[in-house]
């Protein structure tokens, strides 16, 4: 098995120890052999592509928009009540939506963070059809750069834009992934905790804590490449230990850090599946 290949954008020095800082990876991309994983993230969303296949994960929900896309000829399943298997299209799914997903070979998931886009209308997820999934998949651009910007254009027009937020709570979600007691945060913008929490579910609809841990889950994964530990890249995210990470990451995603990482392709070689059609029931 070849060595291992860290291809970052961005400065990859930790600082502020365990408090968020713009400084420091906005991606990475890791190639072992023909393996590939990759994350994205900005402040619209997060992009995370693997070339392998990905058993179907525990059950999870989270606080963003989730498009799950197969690539290559590859396959989705996910499970959210009906069972939803997809071998062209994309399956949308809304935040905080519970659900199980697998693939069978090359995939993306792209992570729209929800107080940037507009809240849902239902749960159910929304298949998107192969032309629409192509688009977004041509705007990514995975293979060469994931094109964060254009994928937002083309995920506009399926999900619809945030109203203008709140100035105070546009302040505190930008504070969030810092914030040890966001009380603290509400003092700081002249309000109290409880009305801040009311601002949040009027136009957010996802309470603060998940959205804070959910910031502080994408940056984890950011430094994940970079630390010698996991632990290393919880605490530069403001975990308290790597034990806090590993369950948010089960939680939110149904998935270890272990998991989203190349230290197991060594163990996991490329699945080379079948292009067979699947079916599909909504």
């Amino acid at each position: 098995m070849a060595d291992t290949t860290l291809e970052p954008t961005g400065s990859a020095e930790p600082r502020g120890s365990k408090r968020w800082d713009h400084a420091g990876p906005t991606s990475w991309r890791l190639e072992r052999g023909l393996g590939q994983v990759s994350f994205t993230r900005s402040a619209e969303l997060s992009v995370f592509s693997e070339t392998r296949s990905a058993r179907m994960s525990a059950p999870h929900a989270h606080p963003a928009w989730t498009l799950l896309l197969p690539v290559d000829g590859g396959t989705v399943t996910v499970v959210a009540g009906d069972t939803v298997r997809v071998h062209n299209d994309g399956v949308l799914l809304a935040p905080q939506t519970r659900y199980r997903a697998a693939a069978d070979g090359p995939h993306a998931a792209v992570y729209a963070h929800a107080w940037r886009w507009a809240r849902p209308e239902s749960l159910r997820p929304r298949i998107l059809g192969a032309g629409s999934a192509r688009r977004v998949l041509d705007a990514l651009d995975i293979n060469n750069r994931t094109d964060v910007s254009a994928a937002v254009t083309e995920l506009t027009p399926m999900v619809g834009r945030v109203g203008q937020m709140d100035s105070r709570l546009a302040f505190v979600v930008e504070g969030l992934p810092a914030a040890d007691r966001l009380g603290v945060l509400a003092g700081d913008v002249g309000i109290s905790p409880s009305r801040l929490r009311s601002i949040t579910h009027d136009q957010i609809g996802v309470p603060l804590t998940q959205l804070r841990l959910w910031s502080r889950l994408a940056r984890a994964i950011l430094w994940l490449p970079y630390g010698p530990t996991a632990a290393a890249a919880a605490a530069v995210a403001g975990f308290a230990d790597q034990a806090h990470f590993t369950r948010t990451a089960r939680q939110f995603l149904g998935r270890t850090p272990g998991a989203l990482s190349l230290h197991s392709l060594a163990h996991q070689p490329p699945n080379h599946h079948q292009h067979t059609e699947p079916r599909r029931v909504a």
